[in-house]
Formats: C-alpha cells, sequence, structure tokens
C-alpha cells in the first residue's frame, strides 16, 4: 500500500493537490483507494465546493473526511490549512458506510452496522469518524465488539474551529452530514494494523465518585454537590467564558479496563452547574484531576513511535486532542508529530472533540490522548527491517537545569499526594484486613463485589466460592478457641495457594471464608472449589488432624445486586451442607 499527504496551503491549491493525484501511478493504475480530508473551517458553502471537485475530478477515489478542532488558547493555534491523506491498497480493500443518526440513536445504528460486517471478509480494522460532539460513539463501537472483539476501532469525533460554535462535521463523497457517523472497514488477509495510546496524564488528588449523571454526557453531581465546584474548589475556576482553557489541561481521570481514560469537560451549565462531556460518565464511577507536563507527554509518545517504527508502517494515520497542545505550546506539540513523521513522512493528523481507539481493553472513546494507528500490507521486508530509527532528541534544557516553578509545584503535588495515598492506603489496611487472617473483612469485600457488578463484564465472569468448615463449633468445644484460631489461619495460609493476584479473598464471617475470581466460568470454577475441598480433606492439620469443608459456588449475574449474589452462593452452601458436608455445589 502506499500513502501520500498533502497540506493546502499558500504553496499547493486544491487543484494543484488533484493534477498530482491524477499524475500518481497508482491513481493512473486503478489501485482502490480513499481521500481523508480534514477541513479547518465549519462553512459548509466552502466545503461544498471543495467536496463537489474531489468528486468530480478524482473519481478512482472515494472521499471522507471531517471538520478539525481550532485553539484552545491564544498561546496556541492549529493548523490553518486544509489536511489530506491519500491511501492506496495493492492487495487489499475498504468499504465505506455512513449512518444517519437523526433518526437513530448510535446503538440502533451499530445494530445496523454489525449485520453489514457480517457480509465483508476478513475485516480487520475499522475507521470511524463522527459529527456532533452530543453523538457518542460508545454505543456503536460496542456494537462492533459484540460480533468481532479482536477488530480494532479508530478515529476521531470531528471539532470546530471555535469552541460552542457551529457544528462539527462529516464527509463522505460529496455529502455532508452534521450528526452521523462513518465507518471505514479494512478488509484483506495481508492487512497488518499496529496502534498507540500516548496519554501521559496522571492521577492527582483523592478519588471522587460521580453521583448523579446521564447516558448524554452530562454529569450533574459529584459526591453530591455540583460538578463544577470541582474545578471552583481544586482550581479555583469560575463560571466564565475562559472555562475550557482554564480546565482542559486538568481532565476527569477514571480506570476503564486497566487503562487510565480521561475526560475533558468540553462546557458547564450555568443553572445547575453541571458539566458536559462528549461520552457518558456512568453514576458511581470513580474519578479525579488529571495533570500532565511537558516531559510526561513527550517521553511517552517518543518511546511508543520508536516501538511503531518496529512496525515499519506504510501508512500512518494521527488523531490528536488539542489540549495537548494547550499543555505544552506549539513546539512541543509539533515535536510529538515529527517522532511519528520519523515513523512515515506521509504521517497525517487530524484534531478533534475527541480521539476513538478500542483495542486491548480500551473501549473506545478518548480525550487528552494521542492516537496513532500504523498500517501495512504483507509482512516486514528485509530491506525494512535493516532501517535505522532516525533519532530526534528532545531538547535538554526542557528536563534539567534550572526547573520552571510549574514543574517544581507539580513535583511538589507528586510527593504530597504519594504521602497522603501512603497514609490512606494504611487506614484501609486497618479498615478492611481481618484482624485474625490478615485477609479481607466482610466490609471489604462488599466494596469488591459492588465494584465487580458496577464493571459487569469488564472481566469476564466472576466465580463467588463460599467455603464453611465442617463441625468447626465442635472444634472449638473439643480443644478450645486458640486451636480453632490456628485452624482459620493455618487453612486460610493453604487456601491462599488457590489463588492469583487477581483473585480476592476474605472473611465473610466465623468460619466461612469466599473467594472473588475474575475470568471463571462455571468449569473452572467448578473445578477450583473441588480442588479446594479435595486438597482440605487431605491436609492434616496439627492437633485436630483431618477436617472437611463445605462449599457453594455461583457466577455473578448481570442483573445481580450484592444480596441477590451473596444469597444465591450462601444457598448453594447450604445445600451442599444439608447433602452431608464435604461437598461443593453450584447454582
Amino acid at each position: 500500500m502506499k500513502q501520500y499527504r498533502y497540506i493546502l496551503n499558500e504553496d499547493l491549491t486544491l487543484d494543484e493537490m488533484i493534477a498530482e493525484i491524477q499524475g500518481l501511478s497508482e491513481y493512473h493504475d486503478g489501485l482502490k483507494g480513499f481521500l481523508q480530508i480534514v477541513e479547518q473551517d465549519c462553512v459548509v458553502g466552502p466545503i461544498q465546493e471543495d467536496l463537489d471537485k474531489l468528486v468530480s475530478e478524482l473519481g478512482k477515489l472515494q472521499i471522507i473526511g471531517m471538520t478539525s478542532h481550532g485553539a484552545l488558547s491564544k498561546e496556541t493555534h492549529s493548523i490553518p490549512y486544509t489536511v489530506c491523506t491519500v491511501l492506496f491498497f495493492e492487495r487489499s480493500s475498504f468499504e465505506i458506510d455512513v449512518f444517519d443518526c437523526h433518526l437513530q440513536t448510535p446503538r440502533e445504528a451499530g445494530k445496523e452496522y454489525k449485520c453489514v460486517l457480517r457480509g465483508y471478509e476478513s475485516t480487520k480494522a475499522i475507521l470511524m469518524m463522527s459529527s456532533d460532539f452530543s453523538l457518542c460513539p460508545e454505543p456503536f463501537i460496542d456494537c462492533i465488539n459484540e460480533l468481532d472483539c479482536e477488530l480494532v476501532v479508530f478515529g476521531a469525533l470531528a471539532g470546530t474551529k471555535r469552541m460552542g460554535d457551529d457544528r462539527p462535521l462529516i464527509f463522505v463523497g460529496n455529502c455532508i452530514y452534521d450528526r452521523a457517523i462513518v465507518a471505514v472497514a479494512f478488509c484483506g488477509t495481508e492487512l497488518h494494523f499496529a496502534y498507540d495510546y500516548n496519554l501521559g496524564f496522571k492521577s492527582l488528588g483523592k478519588e471522587l465518585v460521580v453521583t448523579k449523571s446521564d447516558d448524554k454526557g452530562v454529569v450533574y453531581e459529584i459526591d453530591n454537590k455540583p460538578a463544577f465546584d470541582v474545578y471552583k474548589e481544586h482550581l479555583g475556576v469560575e463560571m466564565n467564558e475562559y472555562f475550557f482553557e482554564n480546565t482542559s489541561s486538568f481532565p476527569f481521570m477514571l480506570r476503564q479496563h486497566g487503562h487510565y481514560l480521561a475526560r475533558v469537560a468540553l462546557d458547564y451549565r450555568k443553572k445547575d452547574g453541571a458539566l458536559e462531556f462528549a461520552v457518558q460518565i456512568p453514576e458511581g464511577s470513580t474519578v479525579s484531576l488529571g495533570y500532565a507536563t511537558e516531559q510526561y507527554l513527550l517521553d511517552e509518545s517518543y518511546l511508543n513511535a520508536k516501538r511503531m517504527f518496529g512496525f515499519h508502517p506504510e501508512a500512518l494515520l494521527i488523531y490528536v486532542c488539542m489540549s495537548r497542545r494547550m499543555l505544552v505550546g506549539d513546539d512541543s506539540a509539533e515535536l510529538e508529530l515529527d517522532f511519528y513523521e520519523n515513523v512515515n513522512p506521509c504521517a497525517t493528523w487530524a484534531h478533534g472533540y475527541g480521539e476513538i481507539l478500542h483495542a486491548n481493553g480500551l473501549r473506545g472513546f478518548l480525550n487528552a490522548s494521542l492516537v496513532a494507528v500504523g498500517i501495512r500490507e504483507g509482512e516486514i521486508t528485509a530491506e525494512e527491517q535493516a532501517r535505522k530509527f532516525k533519532d530526534i532528541d528532545i531538547p535538554k534544557d526542557y528536563f534539567i537545569g534550572f526547573k520552571p516553578l510549574s514543574s517544581r509545584l507539580v513535583r511538589f503535588l507528586e510527593a504530597t499526594t504519594s504521602d497522603l495515598r501512603f497514609a490512606v492506603d494504611q487506614l484501609f489496611k486497618v479498615a478492611s484486613l481481618d484482624e485474625l487472617t490478615q485477609i479481607y473483612n466482610r466490609r471489604a469485600l462488599n466494596h469488591f463485589m459492588q465494584k465487580y457488578i458496577d464493571d459487569f463484564g469488564s472481566e469476564g465472569e466472576i466465580m463467588l466460592l463460599l467455603v464453611d468448615i465442617d463441625h468447626f463449633k465442635h472444634v472449638n468445644d473439643t480443644y478450645g478457641h486458640d486451636v480453632g484460631d490456628m485452624i482459620l489461619k493455618e487453612g486460610v495460609d493453604r487456601l491462599k495457594s488457590f489463588v492469583t493476584q487477581k483473585d480476592i479473598i476474605g472473611r465473610w464471617g466465623g468460619e466461612e471464608f469466599l473467594i472473588l475470581s475474575p475470568y471463571s466460568n462455571r468449569e473452572k470454577a467448578l473445578m477450583v472449589a473441588e480442588s479446594i475441598r479435595s486438597y482440605v480433606e487431605k491436609t492434616e492439620f496439627d492437633v485436630v488432624g483431618h477436617i472437611t469443608i463445605s462449599g457453594g459456588v455461583t457466577l455473578l449475574r448481570p442483573d445481580d445486586t450484592i444480596d441477590t449474589a451473596f444469597k444465591r452462593v450462601d444457598d448453594a452452601l447450604y445445600e451442599a451442607k444439608e447433602a452431608g458436608r464435604n461437598k461443593m455445589v453450584y447454582r
């Protein structure tokens, strides 16, 4: 495959670009290709003229595109030109579909697209763009994931030149859409993709809980107070025209499927202090304010770009948040792009209201990030393998010698936060561990159970195993409570050999112990339960000799609450005891 990049400025007009493309051998030979166009303004008239000309004169290419995000502050700038890239495919193909969402939701569009995708062969990845920042793309991506969880989805939400003005647009052919989703399915057995998720932002300060929100991206309350108060109390930000400039460098941070994600508030509501985001933040989500430094962003992008070089992409598409440019300034933001131009000189970029990457546990919608996706046809050749990465030195005076006041303040806040979190961890240990066995107590088990319920499905099926020592009252009555305590502690030590780092083990009460295990299933749960039962039965304990245990086993269900899940596993344990003990029963 082959990629070409064109920047329409004083040195290159649209007509000149068209002539150059028409002169390419790939175009002349009729290779299948498409042109991605990123317009800098949302004025429909000029965009329509450009699209009509492109469709008319480049009939062998399909056209897609979007409007871009403008600069976020007076100190930073967005490129004031239209940016185009052309991708030609030699042995692969692609299919373009568009879904107008004026009359259907993203989920309804996703269900329709899922049916369409079934008709495509060897789909490897999907480029996706959406218009209208209130059009949350994640339900659409969820439908793709339901069909094939291995499909990589990437792209961006279209932007506007001025925050809050106009309406972002996407294009397919010479049609312009103000509320739609476009999807480009890349198909072919020889296609390969590599992707980078560059964030660089870290969590700072205490964790907060979203206590009221809706499915349209509006967060009304955090810790039962107006959401805006987070910025007011922590940053001293007031409700005024500089809201976005003041807050975009401090996004909300939350964890999802093992990844930190940033969520940038796009606007606020003066009447109730609500914050508006381009994606839903569900009630019960734990968030904190995020921060980054120039060093964090550049170091991560440099390392990822160097890794991407090893993939030797024949095409490289980048979608990056303007908040990064506002944080580090124009020069450093350009340096991030320079890293990737070292990987592929024709790498092209776009800025929007959000980035999209569904891969490796990332659900789809991102903020404050740089997403880079490399594409190639066929395997890496020996000639490509021999190429060396052309290094770019990050200016050393950024990070050593005199430290700007902002850098010193960040370091101070990091150290202070680390101290506070250590203290909180110690308090959590005191409050959450059973004093005798030093495993989690019932309060902690309730906490972890609620998190599994809130994040249902993100860690596969969850096993609940409740075990009880048979005739434990007889042990206490016969040998004394000291021996009984010894049995409990020794039994817990033996149980620990059956759990992994991802498992949760705790004392439910008395002689009952609960194990929560993610990424399980019915067969695995029963196998683990039976292994524990058999192991305990064969073990000889000091003083008392052999003992047995009974257990109840179940899997967490979508409609479970803490009460329903624990009742089911407790009923299974009761059934095991009624059946003669020394058994494991599944419900």
